[in-house]
C-alpha cells in the first residue's frame, strides 16, 4: 500500500495512514492491533480459515473514494511506462502475458456513480437491497466499530483466489460452498444469509481498487478481468435511484484496455457469466 501511494506520512499521528473523508487521521492498523483483534475473535477466525480465508486484507474506508481511483489511474499509466502491466495468472508459475492499457483513458467511471460518490449517497453493508436496507453512509462506517473495528480501516480475510471459482468448479470447505460465477447481486446477498456465510460480507469499490492497486504494485498484474469470468459485483455497497435499485462493478476491459466502475441492478441476470460476487 505504501508502495502504491496509498499511505503517507501522518503529521499528528507520527505514523503512516491515510487521510479520511472527515479529514481527520487515520493511521494504519499495528500488528499488535491486528493480532489483538483476531484474538478476539478467535472462534470465527478459525472457522473462516478452515473455510479458505487465507489472506489478511487491510481497506482504508476512511479514504475518499475519489481519491482512490485517480491513485489507480496514477499507478496504472506508471506500470504501462515501465512495460509492468500484464494479465492476471492463476498461478505464479504461468507465464506473464501484457496487456494494452488505452492511451486516453485508464479508468473509465459512470457518471451516476461519480455523482453518487460526490454526494455520499452510496450505502455500504446494506442488509437487503432496498429501501429497508438498514446499511450505512461511508461517513458513519468509519467510526462503527463493528464494521471499522480499527477506526477508519477494514480489517478482512479473504481467499487466496486471483480468479474466482466458475460454475460447477468451487470446493466445499469445512461445510463452506465457494461462491461461483453465475448468480445476480441480489441472490449472492441472499446466499449470505446462510449460517455457514455468518461473518462474511460483500465487497466495496474501496476494496476492489486497493486489491487492484496492491496486486499491480506486487505481482504487475491487472485483476478481475471480464475475459475470465472475473468482474467483481461489490455486494457491500447499494443505490437507490428513480428507476432501479443498483450494485456497483469493478473490472478490467481487456478489449479497451481500461478499468470500468460503474453499477447495474440488483436482480442483472444478463451479466452474470462473467460476474462474480467474492466475500471477505
Amino acid at each position: 500500500m505504501n508502495r502504491a501511494g496509498i499511505l503517507s506520512v501522518l503529521s499528528k499521528s507520527k505514523g503512516i495512514g491515510v487521510i479520511g473523508i472527515d479529514g481527520k487521521e487515520y493511521p494504519i492498523p499495528t500488528r499488535e492491533e491486528v493480532v489483538k483483534l483476531f484474538d478476539h475473535n478467535r472462534e470465527l477466525v478459525s472457522r473462516k480459515f478452515s473455510q479458505g480465508f487465507d489472506r489478511m486484507e487491510l481497506t482504508p474506508l476512511a479514504m475518499p473514494l475519489l481519491y482512490l481511483i485517480d491513485l489507480l489511474k496514477a499507478a496504472i499509466f506508471k506500470y504501462v511506462a515501465e512495460g509492468k502491466i500484464n494479465q492476471t495468472r492463476n498461478s505464479d508459475s504461468d507465464s506473464l502475458i501484457s496487456v494494452r492499457v488505452n492511451k486516453e483513458k485508464q479508468v473509465w467511471v459512470w457518471d451516476p456513480l461519480r455523482h453518487a460518490i460526490d454526494t455520499g449517497e452510496i450505502i455500504y453493508f446494506p442488509q437487503e437491497y432496498t429501501s429497508n436496507h438498514r446499511g450505512q453512509t461511508k461517513s458513519e462506517i468509519i467510526n462503527n466499530g463493528c464494521i471499522c473495528a480499527i477506526s477508519g480501516w477494514s480489517v478482512g480475510l479473504v481467499e487466496s483466489l486471483s480468479v474466482m471459482s466458475q460454475q460447477g468448479q468451487g470446493q466445499t470447505l469445512a461445510g463452506r460452498r465457494q461462491l461461483e460465477v453465475g448468480q445476480s447481486p441480489r441472490e449472492y446477498l441472499q446466499i449470505l444469509q446462510s449460517d455457514v456465510y455468518q461473518g462474511e460480507t460483500g465487497k466495496t469499490i474501496e476494496d476492489f481498487i486497493t486489491k487492484f492497486l496492491t496486486h499491480l504494485t506486487t505481482n504487475h498484474e491487472v485483476s478481475n478481468d471480464v475475459r475470465d469470468n472475473n468482474a467483481l459485483w461489490c455486494l457491500g455497497q447499494y443505490l437507490k435511484v428513480t428507476y432501479a435499485e443498483l450494485v456497483p462493478t469493478g473490472r478490467w476491459i481487456r478489449e479497451v484496455g481500461r478499468v470500468r466502475l460503474d453499477m447495474h441492478r440488483t436482480g442483472n441476470k444478463i451479466c452474470t457469466r462473467s460476474w462474480v460476487g467474492q466475500l471477505q
